[in-house]
């Protein structure tokens, strides 16, 4: 994933899974403090020289010399050039204090903002009041910096914007390292783009790396993969690797579903303590994979399913269930150590499970729970109706039947090596066992009615439902206008320059 322009939104696209080594985090924000704390004989000066003004002089001021100059003052320094309508150059301190329409000037980028203190002995400015700060990938609003030019290294205060060719975010506050082009940004952070959409308490962004990390209440809509995210922590980067930490919900919508803002079909949720997503390229098609853990539970308008381990992959639409789950489909209920779940069109086509695996159908006719098991279970379907029913090695069934008035008349109960169930229209059409066959009637009484094969489960009350919320995002859109006034040399660069 090389972006030959890889400015801050564009490349943080969420593709549908991704990873990031926590060491980095930890070690870029390291570099932050350390930045800030770096001994004075380590920071070269940088010393401002006034070269142009309308009005100069040297004043002195609480017994401090002070050179000062007012009217299109221009100064100039080994770093950069700044231009500004005031200027109070401390001679023995160090120090500049500049106001009023600042414009700063070097090889790296062009700074605007309304005053300006420069300290030179360490390199460190205070910027305050419609701060623009604008390089040859992106541009940064704010109405506080703290910023070093050596070093290049920024603590966004008060409100952060920053945009570039493809996105924008913006936060409450943040820190900005150019060399390794990292940064951290905190406080209702919100991105976007023209296909996602992301938002969280804190981001942590290694652009050379292609790494983030979002922390708190983390929400992402990803049109272009087709799925939203929710949950306390997201950890990705550009390998097609997500893990998503703490209440993780993913919800998936139809591959030909023209989703916009006010409509959406959605076809599967999921959720978990953790969902870890990756991406494989198999033939030139892409594979999503999916691996939920914990407490997994599974919607969709096909079929549902609680799992402690689940893994989803995309190109052959399969689930695969582990630890003692539990799948349902329309009136059946399905338990067993593994069970499969394949897919086609978004519609259930095969169903797998063992060993001893254990199925009820909830005939609501008559009120009667079939059951059946045997050592695997093999179910098809057509059109997501069930059409036939595989039982080998050791099947052992109970099947309810019922009289020409609908009501129910006993059941016939069956153990055979094989046996086969085949429907139509989702109603029992034939049934056949193979092998040495044991087989009874059962009377109609409360007896039959109770009876139960060894294994027997069935737990309605745990099938998970489609959400009654919508997972929608905490905070209100980003703006397209920002919240003060642009600078007037900032609004006369555009007109000298050319968009970039």
């Amino acid at each position: 994933m090389n972006n030959p322009n890889p400015a801050l939104p564009g490349w943080i696209r969420i593709p549908l899974i991704q990873k990031m080594d926590r060491r980095c985090g930890s070690i870029v924000i390291a570099v932050f403090l350390l930045s800030f704390a770096w001994p004075l004989t380590a920071v070269a000066q940088s010393e401002f020289l006034i070269r142009d003004a309308k009005f100069l002089r040297n004043i002195t001021v609480d017994n401090e010399q002070i050179r000062y100059g007012v009217g299109n003052v221009h100064l100039v320094s080994d770093q950069a050039e700044v231009f500004c309508d005031s200027v109070y150059r401390f001679l023995d301190k160090n120090e500049i204090r500049a106001y009023g329409n600042i414009e700063v000037r070097t090889e790296q980028e062009r700074i605007w903002t309304d005053t300006l203190v420069y300290f030179s002995d360490v390199d460190f400015s205070q910027l305050r009041g419609r701060v623009i700060i604008e390089t040859d990938t992106m541009i940064l609003f704010s109405n506080s910096v703290d910023y070093r030019f050596t070093t290049r290294v920024g603590h966004i205060i008060d409100r952060v914007r920053l945009e570039d060719q493809e996105g924008v975010l913006t936060a409450r506050s943040g820190y900005y390292y150019r060399e390794p082009d990292s940064a951290v940004f905190r406080g209702n952070v919100q991105l976007a783009d023209t296909l996602q959409y992301a938002e969280g308490d804190s981001i942590f962004v290694n652009r050379r790396k292609e790494s983030y990390e979002i922390h708190g209440d983390v929400f992402i809509d990803d049109r272009e993969e087709r799925v939203k995210l929710k949950g306390d922590y997201l950890e990705a980067d550009s390998t097609g690797r997500r893990l998503l930490e703490g209440n993780a919900w993913m919800q998936r919508f139809e591959a030909d579903s023209a989703r916009t803002d006010s409509t959406e079909s959605d076809t599967t949720h999921i959720w978990s303590n953790r969902i870890l997503s990756t991406r494989d390229i198999v033939d030139a098609d892409t594979n999503n994979i999916v691996n939920a853990y914990g407490n997994v539970r599974i919607w969709s308008s096909e079929f549902a399913a609680i799992a402690d381990t689940a893994r989803f992959e995309s190109l052959t639409e399969t689930f695969e269930l582990w630890s003692d789950p539990i799948a349902w489909h329309q009136q059946i209920q399905l338990t067993g150590p593994y069970i499969r779940v394949r897919l086609k069109d978004e519609q259930i086509e095969r169903l797998t499970s063992y060993p001893t695996p254990f199925a009820v159908q909830h005939d609501t006719t008559i009120d009667r729970l079939n059951q059946m098991t045997g050592d695997t279970l093999i179910a098809r379907f057509n059109e997501g109706e069930i059409s036939h029913i595989h039982l080998y090695n050791n099947s052992h069934l109970i099947r309810y039947t019922e009289n020409e008035n609908g009501q129910s008349d006993g059941a016939v109960e069956l153990v055979a090596p094989s046996t086969r169930i085949f429907f139509k229209e989702g109603k029992l059409e034939e049934l056949k066992s193979t092998g040495p066959v044991d087989g009874s009637y059962l009377p109609e009484s409360e007896q039959t009615k109770e009876k139960r094969i060894d294994g027997f489960s069935w737990n309605p009350n745990l099938r998970p439902r489609k959400p009654a919320e919508k997972m929608n995002p905490r905070f209100m859109p980003i703006p397209d206008t920002l919240w003060f006034e642009l600078p007037r040399r900032f609004v006369q660069s555009r007109s000298e320059t050319p968009e970039r």
